[in-house]
C-alpha cells in the first residue's frame, strides 16, 4: 500500500491548489474528487486583486488570461442614493480581476497540480477516515466502479465544501456560526453591455454582475434569506423584480438573451470549523465560509491553501509535536484572515515552538468604521451593519484560537 504525506479530499479552488503547493515542494500528495473536470459548481465568479495576486504567485494567472477570460477595469458600488466606481490598488504588484467560469477555473486548478506531482483521481468519493488509537492515518475511498481502497497519509485535509464530510468524519467542532443572511439565483446572460463588475445593495435586496468567458454576463439576484420559500415559487418574477431596483440594469437586461437556467440556494452559512486535529486538517469552504455578497469565496479558498501549505510543510519536516503546533498555526491565521506575505512563523518543530508575528488591524478598523457618520452617510445604516457583522465574526473566530505557542507564555492571562 502507498504511504503518502497528503490526501486532500476535494480539488477545486482550495483542494487543488494546496496538492499543487506541497507537490511542488516535494511532498507526495493524493487528490480525490468526486466530480471529473471540468466540472461546474455554484460560485460567485469574482478574483479581487488579493486573489490574482496568489494565481500570479503561483504561475497560474497567465493562464487564465490566455483561457478568453475577460480582464476587469472597474468595480461599480451602487447603493442606490450614492454609487461609487474605481478600481482597487493592486496587490503584491497585481491589479488583475476576472470572473471566471468555474469549469474553466478549476480545470486550470487541477491541471497545476497534477504538473506539480500531486496523483489527481477523479470520479473518486471519500467514505470514511481510517484511525489508529488518536490520530487519523488515512481514508477510505470509492472509485468510480464501486470498489473500496484505503489510502495512508500523515495527515487527510478536507477540502469538500461547507458540507464536509471529513469534517463530519472528524467531529470538527463550530468554533463561530451564524444562520444565513441572504438567498437567490444567477444566470448567464448574452447581449447586457458592461465595463466591469457591479454591486448593487438596496434594502434586504443585492445585485451582483460579473463579466465571464465566451462573452457572457452571470447576474446574481439576491434576497433576505426570510424570502426564500416566496423566491423559489416564482423564481423568474422575483429575480425580475429585484433587478428591477437597479433601473439602468434592468433597462440592459430587457435587450439581453438568458443562456443558462438559473441556480440558487439558501444555504450560505457563516461559520468557523475547528480546522485540525490528530492526523486531519480542513480548508476552505470546509473550515471557513461566509456569505457570498462580498465577492471574497475564490480569495479565500486560496488563503485557506496557501496558509496550510505553508504550516504543515514546517510540520511534515519535523516530528508530530511540530505538525500540531503548525496546524495550530494555521488555524489562528485563518481566522485572522491574514495574508501570507504580512506572515512570519518561526520557531523550533522539534521542540514545539511556533512564533507567529502578525500585524493585525481588523479591530482598530472595525471600531473606527462603527464610528464613522460619514460611512452612514455614505451607504446607510445597513450596509455599515453588514460590514460591521462580518469583522465580529471575524474578529470572534481569531479570539477563540489559542496556540499552544501562547499557552506556554501565558498569553491568554494578559
Amino acid at each position: 500500500m502507498t504511504r503518502h504525506d497528503v490526501i486532500v479530499v476535494g480539488t477545486r479552488c482550495a483542494g487543488a491548489p494546496l496538492a499543487m503547493l506541497l507537490a511542488r515542494r516535494g511532498y507526495k500528495v493524493l487528490g480525490v474528487d468526486r466530480a471529473q473536470f471540468p466540472s461546474d459548481t455554484l460560485s460567485t465568479h469574482f478574483m479581487w486583486p488579493r486573489t490574482t495576486a496568489a494565481l500570479a504567485k503561483w504561475e497560474l494567472l497567465d493562464r487564465l488570461a490566455a483561457s478568453g477570460c475577460p480582464d476587469i477595469n472597474q468595480v461599480v458600488a451602487d447603493y442606490g442614493a450614492i454609487a461609487v466606481q474605481g478600481r482597487p490598488s493592486a496587490v503584491d504588484g497585481t491589479s488583475a480581476m476576472y470572473s471566471p467560469r468555474r469549469i474553466v477555473l478549476d480545470k486550470l486548478l487541477v491541471d497545476a497540480a497534477r504538473e506539480a506531482g500531486a496523483e489527481i483521481r477523479e470520479a473518486t468519493t471519500f467514505r470514511e477516515l481510517i484511525w489508529a488509537e488518536g490520530p487519523v492515518i488515512g481514508a477510505r475511498l470509492q472509485d468510480a466502479d464501486g470498489h473500496l481502497v484505503e489510502e495512508r497519509a500523515t495527515v487527510v485535509v478536507g477540502a469538500d465544501g461547507m458540507w464536509s464530510p471529513v469534517a463530519r468524519a472528524a467531529g470538527a467542532a463550530t468554533d463561530v456560526a451564524h444562520p444565513s443572511l441572504t438567498c437567490g439565483y444567477y444566470a448567464y446572460w448574452e447581449g447586457v453591455p458592461a465595463e466591469g463588475v457591479e454591486f448593487y445593495v438596496r434594502r434586504g435586496r443585492d445585485i451582483l454582475v460579473f463579466p465571464t468567458h465566451d462573452g457572457a454576463i452571470c447576474i446574481w439576484a439576491g434576497r433576505s434569506h426570510e424570502d426564500w420559500d416566496a423566491y423559489r415559487k416564482n423564481v423568474e418574477g422575483a429575480y425580475r423584480e429585484i433587478i428591477d431596483l437597479a433601473p439602468a440594469l434592468a433597462h440592459r437586461l430587457a435587450r439581453a438573451r438568458q443562456v443558462s437556467p438559473f441556480k440558487g440556494t439558501s444555504k450560505l452559512l457563516n461559520f468557523y470549523r475547528q480546522s485540525f486535529g490528530p492526523g486531519w486538517a480542513l480548508v476552505g469552504d470546509a473550515a471557513y465560509h461566509r456569505d457570498p455578497l462580498p465577492g471574497m469565496g475564490i480569495g479565500d479558498a486560496f488563503l485557506g491553501a496557501q496558509l496550510l501549505a505553508d504550516a504543515l510543510a514546517r510540520g511534515l519536516a519535523g516530528d508530530a509535536i511540530g505538525l500540531d503546533d503548525a496546524l495550530a498555526a494555521y488555524r489562528a491565521l485563518l481566522a485572522a484572515g491574514a495574508a501570507p506575505s504580512r506572515i512570519v512563523i518561526a520557531g523550533d518543530s522539534a521542540g514545539g515552538g511556533l512564533a507567529l508575528a502578525l500585524l493585525l488591524a481588523l479591530r482598530d478598523a472595525r471600531d473606527l468604521f462603527a464610528t464613522s457618520d460619514l460611512a452612514r452617510a455614505a451607504f446607510g445604516e445597513q450596509v455599515v451593519a453588514h460590514y460591521l457583522n462580518a469583522a465580529d465574526v471575524e474578529l470572534a473566530a481569531f479570539q477563540s484560537a489559542v496556540t499552544d505557542w501562547e499557552r506556554v507564555r501565558g498569553f491568554e492571562r494578559l
